[in-house]
């Protein structure tokens, strides 16, 4: 009885608190710290394009809209996929003379390769009343930059085999981990729902970034790695975020909403 009371309590008060919410976003302009969660897929440019394929992201990260919509925040995606364009020059390099891959047992070993690395970026933008469903919502346009890392990831496909060749520090003369900064810019829509659950935006991010390899030397091609390359990124995000509101101080309205 005391669960069912407990319960209905919980209920009547957020349905009063979405009632609430609703008339707020519908009508008012609110600023406030928003918490996105981002799922994005990635097509590369430029001299990453002759490293890797298609990929994927997700991630989160904090933005704060002012009341006139200026928009500023942080974010960080993990960065993946599974197209390694350089897969035939690893396997020729850690293959026998019949061109098979032996783990520790001389057995041929189903040997795999992934994509892996990190985004992350500070950013600033505008957010522009068209198309949009109340004052709330509207296109966002932002600008920013920060830290790029990205890598080979090399395992066995059997979880009982090992393979020397890649083991340990032999690995990282094959991952070709290269770090560096880039440059972003995004162009989407966000959708301020009347409740929390229709927050969402979608989008196209370009990225372009200049990385170095940090391991010095490439086992794969058996001479050293100093190039400096270009990474571009196109990116189509999804994205839903949770939003923390707080309305703006008149004499009329002396609280904070959230």
């Amino acid at each position: 009885m005391e669960v069912r009371i407990v319960l209905a309590v919980v209920y009547m008060s957020a349905s009063i608190f979405c009632a609430h919410a609703q008339f707020r976003v519908k009508s008012d302009t609110l600023g406030g710290f928003f918490i996105p969660v981002n799922f994005g897929f990635s097509i590369p440019s430029d001299e990453l394009s002759e490293r890797f394929g298609h990929s994927y992201r997700a991630g989160t990260g904090c933005f704060f809209r002012t009341f006139t919509g200026w928009t500023f925040g942080v974010e960080g995606d993990f960065w993946f996929g599974e197209r390694v364009l350089t897969r035939d020059k690893i396997l020729k390099s850690v293959s026998n003379e019949q061109g098979e891959v032996l783990d520790h047992l001389g057995l041929e070993a189903n040997l795999m390769t992934f994509q892996r690395g990190w985004i992350a970026s500070a950013f600033f933008g505008k957010l522009l009343p068209i198309w949009n469903y109340n004052p709330n919502s509207g296109v966002l346009i932002t600008l920013g930059g920060g830290y790029i890392q990205h890598r080979i990831r090399l395992e066995s496909g059997h979880q009982q085999s090992i393979i020397y060749q890649i083991e340990n520090e032999y690995q990282r003369g094959y991952d070709r981990l290269n770090i560096g900064w880039q440059g972003r810019i995004y162009v989407g829509y966000l959708h301020a729902g009347n409740f929390q659950t229709y927050n969402f935006m979608v989008g196209i991010e370009h990225l372009y970034g200049r990385t170095m390899s940090v391991r010095g030397f490439d086992y794969a091609v058996g001479q050293s790695d100093e190039n400096i390359i270009g990474n571009g990124i196109t990116t189509l995000k999804i994205s839903w975020f949770f939003s923390m509101y707080r309305e703006r101080i008149t004499r009329d309205k002396k609280y904070f909403y959230y």
